[in-house]
């Protein structure tokens, strides 16, 4: 029979107090429960029959009292020999108080709403800074017109309330029309409203999938996926193919649709989506297809004045309309045009030291000559590249985006890469360097120097850039 203390025997006390707590750990059958709420109480008093019991925060106390304080006052009459109360206190202040700081009325499933959401700001912090988007990919940098309005439209509905409107939404476009600066508004928005995104581009998708299955740990990545309030995907066009993978893609739409929960894609309209699968290709079909088109006139005079006023050019106004008129594809297209006349200009009037004179029609025909001259060969996508460089190279296409220097294979496989990019894709050396691992402009300006001299005389790399030229072809 347990002997009862007197009151000043603290060290009887804790130990009787753990004879309790060892009761009361087989009753509840729960180790995980127990290692959370109980395992650090600690007894500090026994007066008139109360035995005051401290708890590490007024959480642990709200749910002790909730849960299984008759039980704890049964099992320490038994321990001590004679009737017990228990009073539970916080370590800094008395539970009751906590919950008055805390506007709570003391019911355990209040605490542990505030709890869960307590959690879920843990989970979005975590998740923004694990899958980053552009910051300054927003709405209010997005340009609109009727080209992209209906696509636009469809993304703010979807802020407004993810997970009932247009769920799930695939926005599709060819390179450069401007679905991955929409994808990443979207997250975005849906971060600044507090909800907890989960946001990547295909291949990342696919590499950490095959990382994670590797490990054994493939159940973690699921839970993190299907804990988010939304799912974001740029390029699932990456997915065709990879059986383990589009399983695994499927399910997690599965999920995400049953829950409520948000799916946003992107995918690349120069290839046929039905090489994603028939379950997936319905799924995403009972959502929104949005698809944007081409620029228009109106785009093309919103990207040369935005341009034209953020580098402060002096062009003469007359010339806008000819710059409109111009042919452009992809806003990339525009944009690289912009970019051929701004540096010409630049580096035309560097070295004078009076004002330099206005642009004229006469300049931007000179700068855009050889664009004239025949029309541009049809544009592909930088991960169309990568793949086939990673062929040739029998590289996986995600080392040539890892940041610093990889193996001399590597290396010469990436400046090939950054190169044939440059050439046949359409975009800046800047955006270069961000597809790249989020190298700087400078690093992609001495790839290019680099390749360009190795190439004339290296002919293992010029065989390389012929395979790589037949696979593209």
């Amino acid at each position: 029979m347990p002997v009862a203390v007197s009151d000043n025997d603290h060290v009887n006390l804790q130990k009787n107090w753990e004879s309790v707590l060892g009761l009361i750990e087989i009753q509840i059958g729960n180790r995980a429960d127990f290692d959370a709420y109980l395992v650090d109480t600690k007894a500090k008093s026994m007066q008139d029959g109360v035995l005051t019991v401290t708890a590490k925060s007024g959480f642990v106390a709200a749910w002790i009292n909730q849960k299984i304080k008759s039980s704890l006052d049964r099992l320490a009459t038994h321990v001590f020999g004679f009737e017990v109360k228990i009073e539970i206190e916080t370590m800094a202040y008395v539970s009751s108080d906590v919950l008055v700081r805390e506007g709570l009325a003391g019911d355990y499933s209040e605490w542990a709403d505030v709890h869960l959401n307590r959690q879920k700001t843990a989970l979005a912090r975590d998740n923004a800074a694990r899958y980053p988007a552009m910051r300054d990919r927003t709405f209010d940098s997005f340009l609109r017109s009727e080209c992209n309005a209906k696509a636009m439209d469809a993304a703010l509905k979807v802020v407004e309330g993810p997970g009932t409107a247009f769920n799930p939404l695939t926005i599709t476009a060819e390179t450069g029309q401007g679905k991955t600066h929409l994808i990443n508004a979207i997250a975005n928005r849906l971060r600044e409203n507090g909800e907890n995104v989960v946001y990547l581009n295909g291949e990342e998708f696919v590499n950490q999938f095959v990382n994670e299955t590797r490990r054994g740990t493939v159940g973690s990545l699921r839970d993190r996926y299907r804990g988010a309030d939304a799912l974001l995907v740029d390029g699932i066009e990456r997915l065709a193919g990879r059986t383990g993978t589009l399983t695994f893609f499927l399910n997690l739409v599965e999920y995400l649709m049953s829950n409520q929960k948000q799916l946003v894609v992107t995918f690349n309209s120069a290839y046929a989506m039905e090489r994603l699968g028939e379950e997936i290709t319905s799924r995403l079909s009972g959502g929104l297809e949005i698809a944007i088109d081409p620029p228009d006139r109106e785009l093309k005079r919103s990207v040369w004045l935005r341009r034209i006023s953020e580098r402060k050019l002096p062009v003469d106004a007359g010339i806008i309309e000819d710059l409109i008129d111009r042919p452009a594809r992809t806003v990339r297209e525009i944009l690289g045009g912009f970019a051929r006349v701004e540096a010409n200009y630049s580096l035309g009037h560097a070295a004078q030291s009076t004002a330099a004179p206005a642009i004229t029609r006469a300049f931007v025909d000179d700068a855009l000559r050889d664009r004239l001259a025949a029309p541009s060969p049809l544009l592909l996508s930088p991960e169309t590249v990568l793949d086939a460089v990673a062929t040739v190279f029998e590289i996986n296409s995600s080392d040539l985006r890892k940041p610093g220097r990889g193996s001399r294979s590597v290396n010469s496989a990436r400046d090939l890469a950054i190169y044939v990019i440059r050439n046949k894709c359409g975009l800046t050396t800047s955006e270069t360097g961000n597809l790249m691992g989020g190298r700087p402009h400078s690093t992609i300006l001495a790839s290019l120097n680099r390749y360009s001299e190795r190439r004339k005389s290296d002919q293992q790399l010029a065989e390389a850039e012929r395979r790589v030229e037949r696979l593209l072809n």
